[in-house]
C-alpha cells in the first residue's frame, strides 16, 4: 500500500480526496473476489481516518467479479460512506453495475452514472442534504 497526503494506492486500486469526494478508480482488467473486495474496502476505511465521504468509484476497471465479493461490497462496502456514484462505461461495466445494485441493494443512496459531471452533482446534494436515518 502506497499513501501520499491525500492519495493512497493498493494492488487493485487508487484512492484520493479531491473537492470534498473521495475517488475510487480500480486498476484495468481487475478480478474482484472476496479477498480483493476485503483489501479494497479495508485499505479505502483506513484512508478515510473516521470521516464520511460521498464516493465516486471509477468502476471500468472491473472486469469481472463473484457473488461473495459483491455481497462483501453491498454489505461492508458503505461503511463510512455519505452516497456512492458508481462511473461506468456504455459497455459492461454498466450492465455489471445495473446487476449489483439491483440484486445487492447497497445501504446508502446509489447511483450509475456514464457522466462523471452528473455523478458529482449527485454526490455534492448528498453533502448538503441532511443525513440519512437508518
Amino acid at each position: 500500500m502506497i499513501v501520499h497526503k491525500e492519495h493512497m494506492e493498493n494492488a487493485f486500486a487508487e484512492f484520493w480526496i479531491e473537492n470534498r469526494i473521495l475517488h475510487i478508480r480500480y486498476k484495468q482488467e481487475i478480478f474482484m473476489d472476496i479477498e480483493a473486495a476485503r483489501q479494497i474496502v479495508a485499505d479505502r476505511i483506513s484512508f478515510q481516518k473516521g470521516k464520511l465521504y460521498p464516493i465516486l468509484c471509477y468502476a471500468e476497471g472491473i472486469a469481472s467479479s463473484t457473488k461473495p465479493a459483491r455481497d462483501y461490497l453491498a454489505s461492508k462496502g458503505s461503511v463510512l460512506a455519505i452516497a456512492i456514484a458508481y462511473l461506468a462505461s456504455p459497455t459492461v461495466s454498466l450492465v455489471m453495475l445495473n446487476f449489483f445494485i439491483e440484486k445487492n441493494k447497497p445501504s446508502v443512496p446509489s447511483e450509475i452514472f456514464t457522466n462523471e459531471m452528473a455523478a458529482r452533482n449527485f454526490l455534492h446534494s448528498h453533502l448538503t442534504a441532511p443525513p440519512m436515518k437508518k
